[in-house]
């Protein structure tokens, strides 16, 4: 099996895109679904974009890993140009979302009937980086099915050449750096600004409630760990090899389990914070704060897939 048919991408890919269509869902599409009328012109653009960014990403997404087992199993440079159409579509899909929130964010900011902390303020854009940045790294990801795997009827041939960083240079692929460090960016944006900022906010504005307070403490402490076990766990997978030594792999393995313990903790936090106030949430700010959850945990978990190639597993 080809190093761009193995099951460690279609397990990456799946997973990615399982995450990023609930995820997309949940926050960008359902939440807003009745407010696409709203009296107040910016924000009833905002959500229009939003909305419809959301809804491209989601159903190119699901066509994206679709189409991808048909571009793993042809040469046809149609099939190639049809999944880089798709891809295309799927990124303006990801501006026009990000367009959405952004658009929100300056209004919000702008507006002098409301007041946001400056943390707060950073969790929104925060937010924003989140989806832009995971949503880039998906297609990255989706980009493997045609120019490893395709070149214009000579496919064979570009997984050939392809082939050639095989054993201990595999993790070394421009392509498998690229993705890396573009998600490893989403995540280090993403966890401090949405995650880390606002439940610092949360803890120094709430004094009297040991039941938000520990959500806030709980998300803070995992959103820390994540980010600091990422980014070793990235440094470590750059030196690290298929045949690289067990204790190499030991300490990779270590800071694996670290960002898989942050995804938790982070999920445990929001989730404790979602069972405090269940009862007073509207249906979509339930479903958004679900969405929250997916988020925290699945594009961490991403991370740790996009690394055991370096240390010999699901290559």
């Amino acid at each position: 099996m080809t190093s761009n048919t193995s099951v460690g991408h279609i397990v990456r890919q799946v997973f990615f895109a399982i995450i990023l269509i609930l995820f997309a869902v949940m926050q960008s599409v359902y939440p807003i679904h009745d407010q696409l009328d709203i009296i107040i012109d910016e924000v009833k653009t905002a959500n229009r974009l939003t909305f419809a960014g959301g809804i491209m990403v989601t159903v190119m997404t699901a066509l994206l890993v679709l189409f991808g087992f048909v571009a793993r199993s042809t040469d046809s440079a149609l099939v190639m140009f049809i999944g880089v159409a798709l891809m295309g579509v799927s990124f303006v899909g990801n501006i026009v979302w990000v367009a959405g929130l952004g658009k929100l964010i300056d209004y919000t900011f702008d507006s002098p009937y409301v007041s946001l902390d400056s943390r707060v303020k950073a969790s929104m854009v925060g937010n924003l980086l989140g989806v832009f940045f995971f949503n880039t790294s998906f297609l990255l990801l989706c980009l493997k099915d045609y120019v490893n795997g395709q070149s214009g009827g000579n496919g064979a041939s570009s997984v050939s050449e392809y082939n050639k960083f095989s054993d201990d240079a595999s993790h070394l692929t421009f392509d498998h750096i690229i993705r890396k460090l573009v998600h490893l960016l989403g995540m280090i944006l993403y966890y401090s600004m949405a995650v880390a900022a606002l439940a610092g906010y949360v803890l120094d504005e709430v004094k009297n409630n040991d039941d938000i307070t520990t959500a806030a403490r709980l998300m803070l402490a995992g959103s820390v760990i994540t980010i600091i076990s990422s980014t070793v766990l990235a440094v470590v997978s750059f030196v690290a090899s298929p045949s690289t030594n067990a204790g190499v792999k030991g300490v990779g393995f270590l800071f694996m389990f670290l960002v898989f313990a942050g995804s938790i903790l982070m999920v445990a936090g929001n989730g404790k914070y979602m069972d405090l106030g269940w009862d007073n949430l509207t249906q979509e700010q339930k479903v958004s704060s679900v969405g929250d959850c997916f988020g925290f945990f699945g594009f961490a978990n991403v991370f740790i897939l996009y690394c055991l190639p370096d240390f010999g597993y699901l290559m």
